[in-house]
């Protein structure tokens, strides 16, 4: 169990080892009002007994910022994602807002 920095929110990795390797990332849940869930999140953590493998975890913070598993999927093949992400497509609505934010800057 890790305890969680409060401040520290938004998408990032997590690391380990003695050589600290990425080994997750890290993304809030968000909630019906498109803002940072305060509680939950999802961690896609590569497996350490198997490197070419991926599991996704919904973790939650408890009273005292520490973090629990709620959820863990079965280990699956790092490919599979990789094949899943380049198969999606961008809605209109997030072009727009991709256009919206690139404008802004």
């Amino acid at each position: 169990m890790k305890m969680l920095n409060p401040g520290a929110r938004g998408i990032c990795f997590g690391f380990s080892g003695p050589d600290d390797r990425v080994i997750s990332l890290n993304v809030p849940a968000m909630t019906d009002d498109g803002q940072e869930h305060p509680r939950l999140s999802f961690d896609v953590e590569f497996d350490p007994e198997h490197p070419d493998r991926l599991a996704i975890r919904l973790l939650e913070l408890d009273q005292d910022d520490f973090i629990h598993t709620v959820r863990t999927s079965m280990s699956f093949p790092v490919g599979l994602l990789a094949e899943l992400l380049s198969r999606r497509k961008a809605t209109e609505e997030e072009r727009a807002a991709w256009q919206t934010a690139s404008d802004d800057e």
